[in-house]
């Protein structure tokens, strides 16, 4: 079988999360920046609970106060809730180790420089025996000594890179990277690298801060991080590109699929503000797509705010106040989720060799 079984998956998150102490969440003070940190007190029980789920999931390893992305998807707690059913389907499904798994997820959130995402990957990865030097590579926009690393390491990093700073994979990739990783670990590894811009694009939407206690040598690796112009954010893929098989994790499918069918609904987003959300995501992979101009106002500010987060990383305050003022904020957190589904899509069609459809 290429995956386990769901039902192998779920045992094992449960079964993590029944070993640990339940941890109280009631003193919770979350943090955020455009999006005012929550307090328990205040939260409706909908937004509760998700709290108690990521706090209390197998992820509380390394998040029992609820941080990253969550003060954000509180907001619109159901989806917020399969967003984290997401992170842990993909975490405990993907075959990758540790070390692969924290060189995927330092790519993406290199590649957004987002602040948060690298203060809190650069010390898993560490952790997990990566290499100071490959971090600090990675760190300054460089090519690590691939030769140095394992090879399934340095597979890892060829693929997230290949495919965040040129929206494809190459057959002569594919085909070692196949050789080396399999189709579980390789399909993993981009789905990973694309998962990871989705939490990014939350983070740096937010402004997400580092936490007040953070150690000053990450706080400030992570702060020192350079913006990457927007002609380094893309390069013209050198090789052939055929179409492959697309590969299957019956897991991390049904939870991708779940999330996406959260925000697909009308009484979540207008059909025209999805429609110019998914025209901004299809632009990244596909340069021969036509602008889509939104249908109404909404509509029209929620292509203004995907296509400046897409293009250059981050949003203004003022494409922020917009779109905040057009969807609300649920709204919002409707509409990043909702680019952040469309681009695992397109990831891992380009994986396929295939051009990007929604």
């Amino acid at each position: 079988m290429l995956v386990r079984s769901l039902a192998a998956v779920v045992a094992i998150v449960t079964g993590i999360a029944a070993a640990a102490q339940t941890l109280p969440i009631e003193n919770i003070q979350l943090r955020g920046d455009r999006f005012r940190g929550l307090h328990y007190r205040e939260m409706t029980e909908e937004q509760r609970a998700l709290l108690n789920n990521v706090v209390n999931s197998a992820r509380a390893v390394t998040n029992t106060t609820g941080n990253g992305p969550f003060n954000t998807l509180l907001r619109s707690p159901q989806v917020g809730e399969l967003s984290q059913q997401l992170g842990n389907a993909i975490r405990f499904s993907s075959g990758l180790s540790g070390r692969e798994r924290e060189l995927a997820t330092l790519m993406a959130g290199r590649a957004w420089t987002s602040t948060y995402e690298w203060y809190a990957h650069a010390r898993y990865a560490l952790d997990e025996g990566i290499d100071a030097a490959v971090v600090d590579a990675i760190a300054g926009h460089r090519t690590p000594e691939l030769k140095a690393m394992l090879p399934e390491d340095a597979m890892v990093w060829r693929v997230a890179d290949e495919l965040l700073y040129t929206r494809r994979i190459t057959d002569v990739t594919y085909k070692e990277a196949l050789a080396v990783l399999g189709e579980r670990r390789l399909l993993s590894t981009v789905t990973i690298a694309a998962y990871y811009e989705y939490v990014s694009m939350l983070l740096n939407v937010d402004r997400y801060p580092l936490p007040a206690d953070a150690p000053a040598q990450a706080a400030a690796a992570a702060q020192g991080l350079a913006v990457l112009a927007a002609d380094s954010l893309y390069r013209k893929p050198h090789g052939e590109i055929t179409v492959r098989p697309m590969i299957a994790n019956a897991d991390t499918e049904r939870a991708i699929a779940a999330l996406g069918a959260s925000v697909a609904r009308d009484e979540e987003l207008a059909l025209d503000v999805r429609v110019a959300a998914r025209a901004a995501v299809l632009r990244q992979w596909r340069s021969d797509l036509p602008e889509v101009r939104g249908q109404s106002i909404r509509a029209g500010f929620a292509e203004r705010f995907a296509a400046e987060l897409l293009e250059t990383r981050f949003v203004s305050d003022g494409t922020f106040k917009a779109a905040v003022d057009a969807l609300a904020e649920r709204g919002l957190v409707n509409l990043i989720v909702l680019m952040g589904y469309s681009n695992i899509l397109c990831a891992q069609q380009a994986l396929a060799g295939a051009a990007c459809k929604l």
